[in-house]
């Protein structure tokens, strides 16, 4: 079984330069993740993600942020615009089983339009239970305030991924909701007593700890750890990830260039490895600062495999096509 450098990178542009590609070969990386500037037009993105997979191997793990609602990075007129999470919570909470039902379909949509351009792996469900000052940064992008909705949720949308040829990667690990500040902009911090996250923040991520692949929260948790966000964190993610949660699939960091972390990106993911994730997510494609990270892991840390378990999701074929989700979907809908 072929290993990989345990991180995920970005890439600049609509197509390889020559420099990435270099880095591809160089250094072999687990995985990449796409955003809206990778994205232009549909046959754009099939050639980058054919090209990715030329270059390295046909089940590269190829990423994306396509939750629906406002984070989308597929914004093209000819993709499906995707609901909210918060959308299907209050369906759920409405009549779970129907609610439950138009969140499978939806789910089954998203992974025949993932896969048609060659990409197979979501960074999704967003199990993070807001909070009433949570910063905005979760808002609508959460299912539900209640943690029991959003558990359920979670365990459908893991379920029909994985069934329909699409890893879901849960987050934010241990749970973003409390969050006062946005990660993206600085570092928050969290008070809350354990037991009371036990009890509801973290309860959608025990619920689903079978998923294969969750990424972190970059938030301290000052009862737990007051020393390190929970990427940094050997004591969360021994003792509230592995243990509590019973977590067992591979952990990513959330984007090291986010401004929570108070490090530059190459000491962030030494420590970020240090502390117990698996694989470590640069997102801006800054090809001197991937040279600098992937060099100094090397170096440093073992590379990982793509377990069985993940590939054997990326070789299932979507269970029904999708006008046929679709058009079930909106007469279920008519009757919500």
């Amino acid at each position: 079984m072929n290993s990989y450098l345990p991180i995920i990178c970005g890439i600049s542009g609509t197509e390889l330069s020559n420099e990435e590609i270099k880095f591809f070969e160089q250094y072999k990386p687990w995985g990449v993740i796409l955003f809206e500037r990778n994205c232009s037009d549909i046959n754009s993105i099939k050639r980058l993600t054919a090209d990715l997979k030329e270059i390295n191997h046909i089940n590269l793990p190829i990423l994306i942020d396509q939750e629906g609602g406002r984070v989308s990075r597929l914004n093209l007129d000819n993709i499906k615009k995707f609901k909210t999470s918060d959308f299907f919570g209050k369906l759920i909470e409405k009549n779970f089983d129907l609610g439950l039902r138009l969140l499978e379909l939806n789910s089954i949509m998203m992974a025949s339009t993932l896969k048609e351009l060659g990409i197979n792996s979501n960074t999704i469900p967003v199990l993070d239970l807001p909070a009433n000052e949570e910063s905005g940064i979760i808002g609508d992008r959460a299912y539900s305030t209640n943690e029991n909705i959003v558990s359920a949720a979670g365990k459908a949308v893991i379920k029909t991924l994985t069934s329909n040829g699409v890893a879901p990667i849960m987050k934010h690990i241990p749970g973003h909701g409390k969050a006062k500040v946005d990660s993206h902009l600085e570092m928050p911090m969290v008070d809350t007593d354990e037991i009371l996250l036990e009890k509801y923040d973290f309860k959608p991520f025990t619920e689903n700890a079978e998923a294969q692949l969750a990424m972190t929260a970059h938030i301290k948790f000052n009862k737990i750890d007051s020393d390190n966000i929970a990427t940094f964190s050997k004591t969360i993610i021994n003792k509230v990830i592995r243990q509590h949660m019973k977590f067992k699939g591979l952990l990513m960091t959330d984007d090291l260039s986010m401004k929570a972390v108070d490090c530059e990106p190459v000491n962030a993911a030494v420590k970020s490895l240090d502390a117990g994730c698996d694989l470590v997510l640069h997102c801006n494609g800054n090809i001197n600062e991937m040279n600098m990270i992937a060099e100094r892991i090397k170096e440093e840390f073992k590379p990982i495999t793509i377990p069985n378990a993940i590939e054997d999701i990326y070789d299932q074929p979507v269970s029904m096509h999708k006008d046929k989700a679709e058009s079930e979907f909106e007469y279920l809908l008519s009757q919500a």
